[in-house]
């Protein structure tokens, strides 16, 4: 056993607030000193401190205390108030007494008052849990757990009391001398009664080593203090998947993309394809195919684009202006054979003889006649004045063949050239109306003008509306595969985004996880050593030997980790062992934590645990009980006689309660120290019982006093026989064989039971012929009435015997 059992120093400090330096030898303060020596960068750092941060609650530690008593009513097997007395200090306590004699409500009374459940009912139907309250009492149940807490003068009571007929419709409190009580989950002991639980049964061994692998893992880890751990692991676990989700779904979704893409007839869908469809996708390629703003292979696009934007000659401008050459030309035609007409060309000849008068101002001749008259001044300024008014005479003509010219020349400007990329099969259909620029002829190009135009627009709008309706088909297609296109990238941006801090927690997880095991195996070291030491006790003479326990894997595949060897064979541990074996390695497993300094139970609470057992690992546990209970009080409920029986031969000092259970669940506490004592205090409160019928005596205190000698012999056979040293088993077998009480003295006198002659002749020698009649008398009336005489003497005289038996 450890040598920190016998001073186990008082764990009752709050944790450390949050927002503040972990304290020394805490489990976060120890994460810190490994990661300040990491070569983790400083956010993946801050990343795993912030799973061993508090929450800014102080939680309370459930401070030592030992048990003083155990009051009850109206709980399972206990009708009215009964209360079972316990010693406050380190000593074994057992709590015998027949099934059924109420001695294990008295347990599950303990664990259900600090913890408002039992080990024992969980996961049972509701039928089962409905069924607590005692039969025989009416009034509403309560139990009292009476502690002596360390540092504490006075003791404290937790009282749990009923408000329901479920047993989980309860209310606890703890109630200290002078001071208000205190509601018990304000107290903060439910983490301390979680991780060091005082209380062990006989379902609780079964399930320990009969339940799932993680199961007996969490049941043997709960007592390293790796909450934290556990919690900080599970919450890297929980980031992974959320940071790993988007790149997942991303994965999952992307083949029905490239499909829908490849489906597409589209430019931007092909070229979109090809940026997702390497090894490595150009998000940022698809990213601009999706908004729109990508440069693709897009010349099909382009062309229709641009065909979808053609215009061809504005018909209703061609019109005009022909209408307008037309008038102009009527205008013209007016004013041909009128006198404005004549002076216009009166005025023009003038104006040219003018021109070459002042060329030639020395001429004498005429220089259309020829004739001699003089061209002079004069002349010059007559005709000059001539030609003014002619002009002024000719204005109108002169305007209405301006006016044909403009007309005829606004036609020939509307006849634009078609686009040069338009093809050469539409761009013909602007043949005859780029002809129009050429024709000089005004009255000409006012009658084929208008045709012109209006092939040439035709064919634009034919050309501009085949180009709309492919236009509008393909961005139909395209629509839908953009809006998938772009539902994708948001989740493969966000798995992009999310890759660095992934990054960062799986190598905090795999940090953490090293951390993890080197700090499980050094504080399951001692816990596994004592674990090796508790099963040298208990195994005794079986050939199972138990090495290293090891806790090993994490989330679903955590496991204990058994090296187990039979008879120096490797072998697995559950597949070989025994039940007995079994129950008793579970114990090994289950009371290193007793001596955790850490713990601050100063009790063991312990119910049934011999069940399955054979002699010799009774004897084991009477062993390591005693030995645990050096430095913890240890309150053993059993109805199994071998274990008081083995600490008594092993001279083992242990403080013995006996329960038993009458009418209406009345239930007693007595000492029981002694079997024999027992059988003659029933004796004798059998003799002081008035008023009782002769023939119930006849039938019962025979059977009384033959207990007190049978405990008296078997006391005195065991002890001879581990005197000659023998194995349990075979004491065993030889006591199965002692039928008779005088088969039992033989097996006391010799250790074998066939010498029943020799026995009771060396009785009647030593104690004389009464004695031995008085153990005939014994075995006959366990099986057959026998006459009562003085019952007192009878009494006196089994005492007697009894005394002298157990001195052999």
């Amino acid at each position: 056993m450890p040598a920190s059992a016998a001073s186990a120093p008082d764990p009752s400090h709050a944790e450390q607030p949050a927002g503040q330096p972990a304290a020394p030898g805490t489990l976060a303060h120890l994460i810190a000193e490994r990661l300040a020596v990491s070569d983790l960068d400083e956010e993946t750092r801050a990343l795993l401190l912030a799973g061993f941060q508090d929450d800014g609650e102080v939680r309370g530690r459930m401070p030592g205390a030992y048990l003083q008593s155990v009051t009850v009513s109206g709980f399972r097997g206990i009708g009215r108030t009964a209360r079972l007395p316990l010693t406050p200090g380190p000593g074994l306590t057992l709590v015998t007494g027949r099934n059924g004699s109420g001695k294990s409500s008295f347990a599950e009374a303990v664990e259900i008052a600090l913890t408002g459940d039992n080990a024992r009912w969980r996961g049972r139907s509701d039928i089962w849990r409905r069924s607590w309250r005692n039969l025989h009492h009416g009034q509403e149940p309560q139990i009292a757990v009476e502690l002596r807490i360390d540092g504490d003068p006075d003791s404290a009571t937790v009282l749990r009391t009923w408000h329901g007929d479920d047993v989980a419709d309860s209310a606890a409190e703890l109630d200290r001398p002078g001071r208000d009580p205190v509601p018990l989950p304000d107290l903060g002991w439910q983490d301390d009664l979680a991780t060091y639980r005082p209380f062990l049964s006989y379902s609780e061994l079964g399930q320990v080593i009969g339940g799932k692998p993680s199961e007996m893992y969490d049941a043997v880890a709960s007592i390293l203090g790796l909450e934290q751990l556990a919690a900080a692991d599970k919450r890297l676990r929980d980031l992974v998947r959320e940071y790993d989700l988007p790149a997942k779904e991303a994965k999952a979704e992307l083949p029905a993309l490239l499909s829908l893409l490849e489906g597409t007839d589209d430019p931007r869908s092909h070229a979109a394809r090809a940026a997702l469809g390497g090894r490595r996708p150009d998000l940022v390629r698809a990213a601009e195919l999706a908004v729109g703003t990508g440069t693709a292979d897009e010349s099909l696009l382009f062309d229709l684009r641009r065909r979808s934007t053609l215009t061809g000659p504005d018909t209703e401008a061609v019109t005009s202006a022909a209408a307008r050459l037309r008038e102009a030309i009527a205008s013209a035609e007016d004013m041909r054979g009128t006198s404005a007409e004549d002076a216009l060309q009166r005025a023009e000849l003038l104006a040219r003889a003018l021109a070459h008068h002042r060329a030639h101002p020395t001429l004498d001749a005429c220089p259309v006649c020829g004739g001699a008259a003089r061209l002079d001044e004069d002349w010059a300024r007559g005709a000059a004045e001539q030609e003014r008014l002619l002009r002024a005479e000719a204005e109108q003509a002169l305007a209405a063949r301006k006016e044909l010219h403009s007309a005829a020349q606004a036609v020939r400007d509307l006849a634009a050239p078609p686009p040069d990329w338009l093809p050469s099969e539409i761009a013909a259909a602007w043949d005859d109306w780029l002809r129009c620029r050429t024709v000089s002829d005004p009255a000409a190009l006012a009658s084929v003008a208008e045709n012109a135009a209006r092939t040439a627009a035709d064919a634009a709008r034919v050309t501009r509306q085949e180009a709309a309706k492919r236009l509008s088909d393909q961005d139909d297609a395209w629509r839908d595969a953009a809006r998938a296109l772009a539902a994708w990238l948001d989740k493969a941006h966000a798995a992009e985004q999310a890759a660095p801090r992934l990054a960062r927690v799986k190598a905090a997880q795999k940090w953490l996880r090293a951390a993890h095991d080197e700090i499980r195996s050094e504080r399951m070291r001692p816990i596994a050593e004592d674990a090796q030491r508790i099963w040298s006790n208990l195994r005794q003479q079986s050939n199972v030997a138990l090495g290293p326990v090891r806790l090993g894997g994490s989330g679903t595949q955590r496991k204990v980790a058994l090296d187990v060897t039979v008879d120096d064979i490797d072998a697995p541990a559950l597949g070989v062992m025994s039940q007995g074996e079994l129950h008793s390695l579970a114990l090994s497993l289950f009371l290193p934590r007793t001596f955790l300094p850490e713990n601050p139970f100063r009790f063991l609470v312990i119910d049934d645990p011999v069940q399955s057992m054979d002699p010799a690992k009774v004897d084991g546990l009477a062993r390591v009980l005693a030995l645990l209970a050096e430095h913890r009080q240890v309150i053993v409920f059993t109805h199994d006689t071998r274990l008081p029986q083995a600490l008594k031969y092993l001279r083992l000092p242990a403080t013995v309660l006996n329960v038993d259970r009458r009418e209406q669940s009345a239930v007693r506490v007595r000492s029981g120290d002694d079997p024999v004592k027992q059988a003659l205090y029933d004796a004798k409160a059998l003799a002081k019982t008035r008023d009782l019928p002769g023939d119930v005596v006849a039938r019962v205190l025979p059977g009384l006093c033959r207990t007190a000698l049978e405990a008296a012999f078997l006391e005195s056979a065991r002890r001879r026989l581990l005197g000659a040293g023998l194995p349990h088993a075979e004491i065993e077998q030889r006591i199965a064989k002692a039928h008779k009480l005088t088969e039992l003295a033989s097996l006391a006198l010799y250790g074998e039971a066939d010498r029943v002659g020799e026995a009771m002749t060396d009785l009647t020698r030593a104690y004389g012929s009464q004695a031995t009649d008085h153990i005939r008398w014994c075995n006959k009336g366990a099986h057959e009435p026998v006459p009562i005489g003085d019952v007192e003497e009878i009494i006196r005289r089994t005492a007697d015997l009894a005394k002298a038996v157990r001195a052999l």
